[in-house]
């Protein structure tokens, strides 16, 4: 029998919100307390009691529902970075979670506020509501006018008031009953059936089609017995896929549509839209709304898709995500949405997150650049926040640590005093200076021409050494901002050009400092942009030696890079992007493994990209899915030699001296945050 381990299955997905009992648990006592705080609205105390739970029990059977509450509560109270930081931690260490789907919901509605997205905001709001109300109702307690209808009916009483019952049930309180109920009682089958489009609703095809079956085992006529057989129907119909068919959902219309021409551009270079080859392919809009994603999702397993590739955004990509998984269909995903393809074993990625490029620079600058101390520069918005954690997160991870940390609004202009608080120039810093402050008195007491005065003070100012304590700065921002930071860091005598020699010498003999400490500029994909290498705007030279990486690089000398580049120029009559190049990728590798292994079902499918035993030689590097069924590719490493843009090979020789040692300088007050 297989039916009660799968009603037990069921019943393990309710939420813990039980009645108390004299013998209940400690920790389960504790993890009530909490839970009552959050249920009553004191969130900021709910956070505090989970965080506490999580430190005294951490192997309980309750600490990933804590893991997820203690998320839920923070974001409810607001907190919203630290909601984030939490619904991540929860993502990564938990991945098999029953709770991960709705991690996953409040983690997106986090984001969307953190970056300011009212209308992503507004739509995830709607849907984590919707997932809140349904928790409340599957914490309620078993319903016993539902156990007095079904027993009416085992009676010989009428059925009605028992299915109107059935229909208000919260999906728990039927799973109970039906696990509970005799199954020669009349009031079995309904339930079960009750149950079997519960699961069918939910994806969960497998065990919907099995109960079904064990209706028609226990009733072969009536209407429970045929619902049971429409459920069936509908199981099969949805299994039944067609091997050639490819499902696309990507943003047609609404604000992500020129990121979807561009992605349908490179996905058209090795899957004819046309539908004239051996592949044939449905390409629906996601609107870029997540509700819209789901629904394409399932309509293109009814049309009998064997695998999606797509959509872009973030919300949209986690809704089609959860929808597939639910529903057993592969999908490649193009989405950039941490903890995507923990949702579950369809789905895959081919496009690398945040967090793997801040990991990446943060990783060869300790291992290849000798780096073991970092300062942070970052904006003030959502890409500068997830990069700069995820940057310091990997820091410290590698046993380094971050000694300066900046931040600066938006559109600023002025990047002087942001980075004087960096190296101890500031005004509030100068002032702990004992020798400074003497020479300041001294100078203000003998000169008493208010103009003399000020340029003397003005001239021992520029006279104080910059307190260069890291050996790198890292700044997630785009080449247009790095243009402008760039120029002020080398006004306060900061050296970055470490890789040219010929300056380094004039540095030395201008400052008969024999012993300088360079400091390494780090950035992300967001430098490769001419605008930074511009020798028109003579910026160029400031930005000489840095260091960061790309998704793609139009300019590799890969040799699949550049027959990639050739073909879409000959196409399209212009370089190709990132986008184009991950969705050529993403295309090319449900192509492959469509003839490779020639798949007759969603589960061969799954099991041909997750099994490819050789790389796919991409557009945007060597590709093939991880246990993780994220796309294990090398990112194109870039540094800027004399006003170009180059490629080097991370495995090799670095590109740049590695950082020297610290110098004797002054001690530098603690850095602002």
């Amino acid at each position: 029998m297989r039916r009660m381990p799968l009603l037990l299955l069921v019943l393990a997905c309710t939420s813990s919100r039980t009645a108390m009992n004299e013998a209940q648990r400690p920790d389960q006592e504790q993890f009530a307390q909490a839970r009552a705080a959050l249920d009553a609205g004191r969130f900021d105390q709910a956070a505090d009691q989970f965080a506490a739970f999580l430190k005294q029990w951490p192997r309980s059977d309750l600490t990933d529902e804590a893991m997820y509450r203690r998320g839920q509560a923070l974001s409810r109270a607001d907190k919203l970075d630290e909601a984030q930081a939490q619904l991540q931690q929860f993502l990564e260490q938990r991945p098999t979670s029953r709770f991960k789907e709705p991690a996953v919901l409040e983690l997106q509605l986090v984001q969307a506020k953190l970056s300011k997205n009212q209308e992503a905001a507004q739509a995830l709001q709607k849907t984590v509501d919707q997932q809140r109300e349904r928790e409340k109702a599957e914490g309620m307690p078993r319903s016993e006018s539902l156990r007095a209808a079904a027993q009416a009916v085992a009676n010989g009483g009428p059925s009605a008031p028992f299915e109107s019952a059935l229909e208000e049930a919260p999906a728990a309180d039927v799973a109970r009953l039906v696990a509970d109920l005799d199954r020669k009682s009349p009031a079995w089958p309904m339930a079960a059936l009750k149950l079997a489009r519960i699961q069918l609703h939910t994806g969960d095809r497998t065990h919907a089609g099995e109960l079904a079956g064990e209706i028609l085992a226990s009733a072969a006529q009536g209407p429970a017995a045929d619902g049971a057989r429409q459920v069936q129907q509908a199981v099969q119909g949805a299994q039944a896929p067609k091997a050639n068919l490819i499902g696309i959902v990507l943003p047609l219309t609404g604000d992500l549509k020129g990121f979807a021409d561009q992605a349908l551009n490179g996905i058209a270079l090795t899957l004819d839209l046309q539908g004239r080859g051996p592949l044939q392919v449905e390409v629906i809009d996601s609107k870029g709304e997540p509700d819209t994603a789901a629904e394409a999702v399932a309509t293109l397993v009814q049309h009998g898709a064997i695998a999606i590739l797509g959509p872009l955004g973030i919300p949209e990509g986690l809704a089609a995500a959860t929808r597939a998984q639910q529903l057993g269909i592969p999908m490649v995903s193009l989405s950039r949405a941490e903890g995507l393809t923990a949702l579950g074993d369809d789905i895959f990625r081919d496009m690398p997150t945040s967090s793997a490029q801040a990991k990446a620079v943060a990783d060869y600058a300790q291992k290849k650049l000798n780096a073991h101390s970092f300062g942070i520069l970052q904006p003030d918005s959502s890409y500068g926040d997830e990069m700069s954690r995820y940057f310091w997160d990997a820091v410290d991870a590698g046993g380094a640590e971050v000694r300066a940390y900046e931040h600066y609004p938006l559109r600023t202009t002025t990047f002087k005093p942001f980075i004087q608080q960096m190296v101890g120039r500031a005004p509030s810093d100068l002032a702990e200076r004992q020798q400074y402050t003497e020479e300041s008195e001294k100078i203000a007491k003998e000169i008493t021409d208010p103009y003399r005065r000020r340029k003397a003070l003005a001239a021992l100012k520029g006279q104080q050494a910059p307190v260069v304590d890291f050996d790198a700065m890292f700044i997630p921002d785009s080449a247009r901002t790095v243009r402008l930071v760039a120029p002020a860091i080398a006004s306060e005598d900061v050296i970055t050009t470490g890789c040219d020699v010929k300056e380094l010498e004039v540095v030395k003999k201008t400052t008969k400092n024999e012993q300088l400490r360079t400091v390494q500029l780090l950035g992300t994909s967001l430098w490769d942009s001419p605008d930074l290498v511009d020798e028109r705007s003579g910026i160029a030279r400031y930005v000489q030696c840095s260091i960061f990486v790309d998704v793609f690089f139009a300019q590799s000398d890969r040799p699949a890079t550049k027959k990639f580049v050739e073909d879409y120029n000959n196409a399209y009559h212009r370089l190709p992007g990132f986008l184009e190049a991950h969705a050529f990728d993403a295309a090319s590798l449900i192509k492959k493994a469509v003839e490779e292994r020639h798949p007759q079902t969603r589960e061969q499918m799954r099991d041909a990209l997750a099994g490819m035993s050789k790389p796919l030689e991409g557009a945007a590097g060597d590709t093939v899915f991880g246990r993780d069924r994220e796309a294990q590719k090398p990112f194109f490493w870039l540094w800027i030699n004399r006003g170009v843009i180059e490629e080097f090979d991370p495995e090799g020789p670095p590109p740049v001296p590695p950082a020297s040692g610290p110098q004797q300088q002054p001690q530098k007050p603690t850095s602002s945050g």
